[in-house]
């Protein structure tokens, strides 16, 4: 059996463009079996489909999400990256790769880190994200 722990969650871009998509974590806290906490961080932008011009006004561009469990043995992670915006120029040419959204998830438990990754995301797409730990 594991070790309980405190788990801290940190997902973070320093994506420039990032105002055009929402994001929302979730975090299923389990014990023993058990899921002892459900974590949850929504940050909606905007409604899919608004096609904004620009960011919205009082948009805040340090969307850094941080979440901090109770003690337990096991985290089932979920993260949902959801573009309401599309980008003016897709970045489709035969010569020029497509643009990646670089989305840095990082979790440690008891101070230590367990997963660290930068997922690259279509910008076209956004993305779900899914960790067991």
């Amino acid at each position: 059996m594991s070790t309980k722990g405190v788990y801290r969650i940190v997902v973070d871009t320093d994506y420039s463009e990032f105002w055009r998509y929402n994001i929302v974590v979730m975090a299923s806290v389990i014990d023993g079996g058990e899921q002892i906490e459900l974590l949850k961080h929504r940050d909606i932008v905007a409604e899919v489909g608004a096609e904004l011009k620009s960011a919205p006004k009082g948009y805040n561009p340090c969307r850094r999400v941080e979440l901090i469990s109770q003690p337990a043995t096991a985290l089932t992670l979920y993260i949902y990256i959801i573009p309401h915006t599309l980008p003016v120029d897709l970045g489709y040419d035969d010569d020029i790769p497509q643009e990646l959204l670089p989305l840095r998830v990082e979790v440690s438990r008891c101070e230590s880190v367990i997963y660290a990754h930068t997922h690259e995301l279509c910008i076209l797409t956004g993305d779900n994200i899914m960790l067991r730990l």
